[in-house]
């Protein structure tokens, strides 16, 4: 599990819920930069806000109940936006950043759209008449990856593009939670073992649980 979270973190909770044993091993350290409340309070009631991870919704500062239109990534996020007051408008059908600005320039035009990000994250092309700002709200660092710990486990549970740069590939199948983590994986030459049908930890673990049991089965 290489997710920056303690060891009783949502991502590690879900895999354990599915039966599956918990190596955690974090490959990221993210540390809150700013909270974006000026840009956060600049927005009125046609405009958006932007979140792609759990942990921006968490770091992020300011009245939320005046937030007209929040767009997130996948259902984990919009459970953690939905359980701080946000009213969550738009959540990405394929569970990818770029796919839920594709859908959300759809519907945006003319409008304001805030988008706290990380210090890695990339900025999407905006179209005309968008007004975007696009605050760093936090810094994610690599850790040194633990290589004995591949000893260990039987796979890689994998949640982030950043997170597959800082393992890189080794000799271990890869569990890979949405499309974009799943491209940065192709891109180091790496195919996905499994990509969770939905953006969400619980859906991680039950497909890393479904496929581990269709395996085994099969061997039998």
């Amino acid at each position: 599990m290489t997710r920056d979270e303690p060891p009783d973190g949502p991502l590690s909770t879900a895999l354990r819920a599915a039966g599956l044993d918990v190596i955690h091993e974090p490959v990221l350290e993210r540390s809150v930069l700013s909270n974006a409340y000026d840009e956060i309070a600049a927005l009125t009631s046609n405009d958006w806000l932007v979140l792609t991870s759990v942990f921006a919704i968490e770091a992020v500062a300011g009245d939320v109940a005046r937030v007209p239109h929040v767009a997130v990534v996948g259902n984990s996020s919009r459970r953690t936006a939905e359980a701080r007051g946000f009213r969550v408008a738009l959540v990405a059908s394929s569970g990818d950043a770029m796919r839920l600005f594709h859908e959300l320039f759809i519907r945006a035009h003319r409008a304001r759209i805030c988008y706290p990000r990380s210090s890695q994250a990339m900025v999407p092309d905006v179209p005309p008449g968008v007004d975007f700002v696009s605050p760093v709200l936090y810094e994610t660092v690599a850790m040194p990856f633990r290589k004995s710990v591949l000893e260990e486990a039987d796979l890689v549970a994998v949640t982030s593009s950043s997170a597959v740069r800082a393992v890189g590939p080794v000799d271990l199948p890869f569990a890979s939670i949405g499309p974009s983590t799943s491209a940065a994986l192709r891109e180091i030459g790496v195919r996905p073992w499994v990509e969770a049908p939905q953006r969400s930890f619980e859906s991680l673990a039950r497909t890393i649980a479904a496929q581990a049991n269709a395996s085994r089965h099969h061997r039998a």
